[in-house]
C-alpha cells in the first residue's frame, strides 16, 4: 500500500508529501526500477510485455503536477453526468453457455491485470483448468 501511496502522492500532497532530497527514503535508480518492472512481467508470464519494455527507449514519467496536467488533457473528465443512464432492468438479459464463458475466461492474454480485489485472469484460468475445481467454477460463473 505504501508503494501505491508514494506513486500518487503528488495528487494529494497534504496527505502524502513528495519525498525530498533530505528525506530518509531510499530512491531506486531507473535501471533498478526497469529491472523490477521486467521481472514483474516475467513473473506474470507476460514474455511479450517484458521484451517490449526491455527494447523500449521510453521511461516512466516522474510524478509531478505537469505530468498530472498532461494526463488530464489526454483523459478529460466525462462530458455528461452519469445520472441519465438507463435502468438495467429495462433490457432483456442475455443467455450464455458454459462453453462461451470458458472461452471468454481463457481468452485473456498472459499478464492481464487484475481487478481491485487482486483476482487476475490467470487465477481464473488456473482454477478453470483444474480437474478438481474447474467444472464447478465454470457452472457457478455461467450462472
Amino acid at each position: 500500500m505504501d508503494i501505491v501511496k508514494s506513486r500518487i502522492s503528488f495528487l494529494a500532497p497534504e496527505y502524502h508529501p513528495l519525498p525530498t532530497a533530505d528525506s530518509s527514503r531510499r530512491f531506486v535508480s531507473s535501471s533498478a526500477l526497469l529491472s523490477q518492472i521486467i521481472t514483474s512481467k516475467l513473473e506474470d508470464g507476460n514474455m511479450k510485455a517484458a521484451v517490449r519494455i526491455l527494447n523500449s527507449d521510453e521511461k516512466p514519467s516522474a510524478p509531478s503536477e505537469q505530468t498530472w496536467s498532461r494526463l488530464k488533457e489526454k483523459h478529460p473528465a466525462a462530458s455528461k453526468p452519469l445520472d441519465g443512464l438507463p435502468c438495467p432492468t429495462q433490457f432483456a438479459s442475455i443467455s450464455v453457455s458454459e462453453l462461451d464463458v470458458r472461452r471468454a475466461a481463457l481468452y485473456f492474454p498472459a499478464g492481464s491485470a487484475g481487478g481491485p480485489d487482486g483476482l487476475r485472469p490467470q487465477h481464473l484460468r488456473d482454477l478453470l483448468l483444474s480437474s478438481e475445481s474447474g467444472p464447478e467454477l465454470l457452472s457457478a460463473l455461467t450462472a
